[in-house]
């Protein structure tokens, strides 16, 4: 009887243990998502910004240096 009260407390103990490492690891992974998202949405806009200055720059190289007018 004594080692059921025990080993009762030893799973409630348990449950306790997992459920806050369970509400740490999910602010965790949260923080880790939001953080992935900022990365990726830099690295677009930083992409864009590149593939706009190359269109700039083939627009300038393909002009004709003198006009045909």
């Amino acid at each position: 009887m004594l080692t059921n009260f025990f080993l009762a407390i030893l799973l409630i103990a348990m449950a306790i243990g997992v459920m806050v490492s369970l509400d740490t690891t999910t602010s965790m992974m949260v923080r880790l998502i939001k953080h992935i998202l900022k990365m990726t949405h830099r690295s677009k806009l930083l992409t864009e910004y590149i593939l706009r200055a190359y269109m700039r720059y083939r627009k300038a190289i393909n002009k004709p240096i003198i006009s045909n007018t």
